[in-house]
Formats: structure tokens, sequence, C-alpha cells
């Protein structure tokens, strides 16, 4: 029988003095239409049954044979102007969840086992309002291999756009696969292996130790691109990208060329995570900087790779990114995210890189990028001492320790003033121009084991959308070409 990891996670609620800026809703509570992502078969199914059986028996409307056309009228304005005058009352959209990158495998027991339908579903979405966790419960039958029942079966979040799409990766045994999940079909898809041909161009196979990143394609409306930067090992030879395209159904490789006038350039072996921002791929290297490129830069005209230093005081020694005593501390001092359209790099400073825990005057800087081009591209925005943080009253209230300085986790995506951390196992949020703590839950979560298990980290913030319009049904005989704008994955 196989062995199913252990990704479900407890949670443990904190009240706190100061309200929350989140409000917090009970999943169990809906408005009135459901939320596209979050509805189970059976909800739906009952939700659409209680309209059906409103429809045929319309409150205002007597019952007659037939009806005049003065009468039709005379009622059809009367149900507009009661309309405009008692909307009907909505909650407002969640606009972001902390999504866990360890995706749930659910046994028989786990009650979210039984809301995804059988023969329809392959995923879910257990979606809560953040500090809480966010999770995609994925069915075992995904595996390639379902019959292959004594190998374990583990799966990852590597890479998750806001139209819905997730780029993930499924292990049974030693054996990676790669899907994508379209989350409002509740549809999973997977990538055929690099072609032979494209193994020969000098790329070889996707390596495992180094990050994917998932885009959407402008070109092509409702496909994307799967990259992987493969950085050179000789100064002879270039970087490469290595792309996967839902467009063409094929993988792909090609050359990066040089930024004009890039000054320097630092390895892009030390970056750790990559994510898609204003139609461009960003690899961070917490020790270095950022590399950049446009992947969808017109043939024959090769993409440049760009590198954009740390600010000032930030950019560390070219050892650094490679040692395996300070590389850890560096990843849970840094970030960089988005926020409110723009790139920000956060980083706890007044910490000693040698020892583990040197707490003299520790505070928290932000800066954003404003134009990557230039020579000073990081604008500053604030530095905050953590002993102004630990002298308010919400951060012992939350049950956190004082004097103990906390790790990097996210930065919120409508808020750049909000940045949240992990303390052991507890995930809070922390308006740094208040001072105060936002929210705390806990996550029992071993953060240690699961770091390296993906290139994206342990939770990410992820921003929602409504889901899109649904395609036209197409008859037999239409095109289904993968060159249009249909939006139909292949592989």
């Amino acid at each position: 029988m196989r062995q199913q990891p252990r990704s479900r996670i407890l949670i443990k609620r904190f009240k706190l003095t100061q309200p929350t800026r989140v409000p917090r809703t009970s999943p169990h509570q809906c408005s009135a239409s459901p939320p596209a992502m979050s509805w189970s078969g059976p909800e739906l199914a009952k939700w659409s049954r209680d309209g059906q059986e409103a429809e045929q028996e319309p409150e205002s409307v007597p019952r007659r044979k037939s009806w005049s056309a003065p009468e039709l009228a005379q009622w059809s304005r009367a149900g507009k102007e009661k309309e405009q005058e008692e909307p009907e009352s909505s909650e407002p959209q969640r606009k972001w969840v902390a999504l866990v990158s360890v995706v749930v495998l659910p046994s028989n027991e786990d009650e979210r086992a039984h809301e995804i339908i059988p023969g329809t579903d392959m995923l879910m979405l257990d979606l809560n309002d953040p500090p809480l966790p966010s999770y995609l419960v994925l069915h075992p039958r995904v595996a390639p291999n379902p019959r292959r029942t004594n190998e374990p079966l583990s799966a990852y979040i590597l890479a998750a756009d806001r139209s819905g799409c997730i780029l993930l990766q499924v292990v049974e045994g030693n054996r990676p696969d790669f899907f994508l999940c379209n989350t409002h079909t509740r549809t999973v898809t997977i990538l055929p292996p690099v072609s032979s041909y494209t193994q020969a161009n000098d790329v070889g196979l996707i390596y495992l130790h180094l990050s994917m990143g998932l885009i959407a394609d402008p070109q092509h409306s409702g496909h994307y691109m799967v990259a992987q930067l493969h950085p050179t090992t000789s100064y002879s030879q270039p970087n490469k990208l290595l792309y996967y395209s839902t467009a063409k159904c094929r993988w792909f490789a090609r050359n990066l060329s040089r930024a004009r006038q890039q000054v320097r350039m630092r390895n892009p072996n030390s970056e750790i995570g990559v994510l898609a921002h204003d139609g461009r791929l960003w690899w961070f290297s917490p020790a270095y900087g950022v590399f950049c490129c446009d992947p969808f830069t017109p043939v024959p005209e090769s993409p440049a790779l760009r590198f954009i230093p740390l600010p000032a005081g930030s950019e560390m020694a070219g050892h650094v990114a490679f040692d395996r005593v300070i590389k850890p501390l560096v990843r849970k001092r840094r970030c960089v995210r988005p926020s409110e359209g723009k790139l920000r790099f956060v980083e706890i400073r007044g910490l000693s890189y040698k020892v583990p825990v040197d707490e003299s005057n520790p505070t928290v800087w932000m800066w954003t990028l404003v134009d990557p081009e230039v020579p000073n591209p990081w604008t500053f925005e604030y530095e905050v001492a953590f002993a102004e943080i630990w002298e308010d009253e919400t951060y012992a209230a939350a049950g956190l320790q004082p004097g103990e300085v906390p790790d990097v986790a996210l930065v919120d995506p409508n808020d750049h003033y909000v940045v949240y951390f992990f303390q052991g196992s507890k995930l809070f949020g922390l308006d740094l121009r208040e001072k105060k703590v936002v929210g705390c839950e806990e996550w029992l979560i071993d953060r240690d084991r699961l770091e390296y298990q993906s290139s994206r980290p342990i939770v990410d913030a992820w921003e929602l959308s409504p889901p899109p319009p649904s395609p036209p049904i197409l008859s037999g005989d239409d095109d289904y070409s993968t060159d249009g704008d249909r939006g139909v994955w292949c592989t």
C-alpha cells in the first residue's frame, strides 16, 4: 500500500488585542453566489438544486397560464427596480492566500478526499484568509503509475500564476514528473519529457536543483511557458533557457545573451527561486541580486539575461552563495516578492552570518526595484527596529517571543508595509508602519525538512482572480490548432 506523506498541518489560532487587518471568514459561510474555486461537488449540487427550486416557484409571480405583453413589461420593470433598490449582499472576494508548497494527498479519513468528485475532478483548493494556510489538495490517482502502490508519493508546488494555473512536481519513489493544474476546471495535464533533439542541443534534462518558473504567454491567450535557467559552466558558452510552451506543445532551448551595458555578471547558479513579474522571469540570488530576462523575445534575437545587484551594503562576497553554513541563514533573512505591482527586497540586518544568533540591534529593511536598467535601480522604503516591534502589546498577545528574531516569509501583495514572518512554527503578519501584529497562526510543520524539496518557498502569497469566461462549445468539426488562442493544452 502506498505510503502517504504527512502533509496535513494542524492549526491553532491566537486571539489578538488589536483587530486583524484581514477579516476572518468561516469556510462554511458563503455569499449569494458560490466562489468558483472553493466549492465542493456536493455543495455545488445542493446550491444548484436550491436555485432550480427557487426558479420553479417564484414568489413575486402568480401562477397563470398566459400573460399579456403589458403585464409582462410591468412585471419586468418591477423586478428590475427591486434589484436596484435591494442589491444582493455579498462578502468581499478574497484577494490572496498563503499557499503552502506541500500538496495535500488526502487519505480516506480526510474529509477533503470526499469533496473531490470521482471521475471529474483531480484536485480542489482549501482556501483560508492569511495567515491561515491554504492548500492544493490533489487526488492520488494523478500519479503517472497508479498501479505501483508500493512507491511513496509526494507532490510540491513549483510555481503558481494568479490566473489559476499551478506548476506541480509529483514524485513517485524517486522519479519526478511535472504537471500543470487548472484550478478553475480542476484538471491536471502532465508535461512530456524533454525530447532527445532538445537534449542534444547542449541543454540536457530538467535539473531538479534549479528553479522552474511559470509565466503566462502574452502571444497566446490561455497558454503558458514553463522555464528553467541553465547557467553555463564555461565562459565560452552562453547561459541557456530550457522551456516548454503549452501553445506549441513541446520543449525548446534558447541561448541567452548578456544584457547591453551590463558592467558585471554574477553566477546564476546561486539562484534559489524564480517568479514571473511584469512580463519577465526573475531569479533571486539572496547573496548577490536578481537575474531577469524576457523569455518571449522574438526570434532570431536572443533573450538578454540581466543582473541587478542588491542595494548598497547588501551584496555579499562571491563564495557566500555556496557556503553550507551561511546560505541557509541568508535565505531566512532575505526575500524578493511583488507587492502593489512592484518588486520589493526585504532584509533583516544587524545579525551575524558567522553565528546563528546575534541579536545586537536587529532591524528590518525594505527597498523597491524601480528600474532594472538604471545604475541605481533600488529605492529605499523604510527601516524598522525589532526592539520597537517587541515593545508593542500585540506581539506578546499573539504568543510570540520578544527578543527572538523571526525569519522572513513573504510580503502582502496589496500592502508593502505588511510583511509576514516565521517564528518557530508560527506565521504572523507585521504592519511595519504601525509596528503591530495583524495576525498570527501556528503551523505545525517541519520547515527545515521541506525547505529544499521545492524551489518555491514553503509558503508564498498567491493572488486570486475570478475564473475566466467559459469558452464556447466547439463542434467535432472545429479546429483545435494549438497555434491559436483557444487555450487548449496538449502534451
